[in-house]
């Protein structure tokens, strides 16, 4: 057997975005007996706390993750997750680690 292949006669993954030295787009990709695979992807979603970020996209906002704390402008939210400007970066947080975030006052209709 060469280093190449394992014992189901399948081709490693070289590196990142190639299958059997193609690019992975364009090639199937099977799975390997005996190795569970998703076949389902789920995402969390709270729509009111996504909801309240949205209201602050283009605003200062302080963010508290299962992380730590981030401080920067809200430019983005997704579904999954949000996208705060700091200086001279991106950072992209995932919803589901977001405990709370403080922005400017805001007040909601009833």
């Amino acid at each position: 057997m060469n280093k190449k292949t394992n014992k189901y006669h399948q081709n490693l993954v070289d590196e990142p975005g190639y299958v059997n030295h193609m690019p992975a787009s364009h090639s199937p990709i099977y799975p390997i007996v005996g190795v569970p695979q998703p076949n389902q992807y789920v995402t969390g979603l709270d729509p009111v706390f996504v909801q309240h970020l949205s209201r602050h996209q283009g605003q200062k906002i302080a963010v508290m993750t299962t992380g730590g704390r981030i401080e920067g402008i809200n430019a983005g939210v997704a579904i999954d997750h949000i996208q705060i400007n700091v200086e001279d970066r991106s950072t992209h947080i995932r919803i589901s680690q977001i405990i709370y975030f403080e922005g400017p006052l805001a007040s909601y209709r009833k």
